[in-house]
């Protein structure tokens, strides 16, 4: 059995079609465009745990969410607003900050949530050069992984150096990036963010955060 299958049927009928804003309604729903799209960039479970789960238990502490501390404490913190895996726009900054680290491919890893239990999971792989327009290409498949405002991920390249956790099911949606001090330049450059902005976010994350985050 190809383990995206249940993707493919899954969420070729699905509620949140109508309210993407990359997919139109009348468009939702072409499996063609859904395989073709998993078979490029599907995550195999073997390389998963033979590649890029070590790396990932480098970055990220293992079953933790928020309001835990999720990153290893030699990672240094941004937090975002969150809401969803990814805008265009900070896709494009973190494109930029992993062109800028020298990556070469980048891995989304679905977060296992209570809710989440017999649903389809997400394991992808794609080359840190791809365009937005490649990367929304996968119709509803593309919709759901990017658009879905409940869902949370990991996201992390091979040098085991950066992790992105977007937790959106948190009280207030939250992206919190973590990078090793060697890379701080490189993301305090491409994530600048305005004070007040800055001081409301602060205001939403637990305390833990509150303590390493400048």
């Amino acid at each position: 059995m190809i383990e995206y299958s249940k993707h493919i049927d899954e969420y070729s009928n699905y509620p949140h079609a109508s309210f993407s804003k990359l997919v139109p309604f009348e468009q939702w729903g072409n499996k063609q465009l859904a395989e073709k799209y998993l078979q490029k960039y599907w995550l195999t479970a073997h390389d998963y745990l033979s590649v890029w789960k070590p790396i990932q238990d480098k970055i990220f502490i293992e079953g933790k969410r928020l309001p835990d501390l999720i990153y290893h404490t030699e990672f240094d913190i941004i937090a975002l607003r969150g809401g969803c895996l990814f805008l265009e726009e900070d896709f494009m900054q973190l494109q930029k900050a992993m062109q800028e680290a020298g990556e070469e491919y980048f891995v989304i890893i679905q977060h296992s949530q209570a809710f989440t239990e017999g649903e389809p999971m997400f394991r992808m792989k794609f080359p840190v050069n791809i365009t937005w327009q490649e990367l929304t290409s996968g119709n509803y498949i593309s919709a759901v992984l990017f658009e879905m405002s409940y869902n949370e991920y990991l996201v992390f390249s091979e040098s085991g150096n950066w992790g992105k956790y977007s937790a959106n099911d948190y009280d207030h949606p939250l992206d919190i990036i973590g990078f090793k001090p060697e890379l701080a330049s490189i993301f305090r450059e491409q994530f600048k963010q305005p004070k007040v902005e800055q001081e409301e976010i602060r205001e939403w994350l637990p305390q833990v955060y509150k303590a390493l985050i400048n």
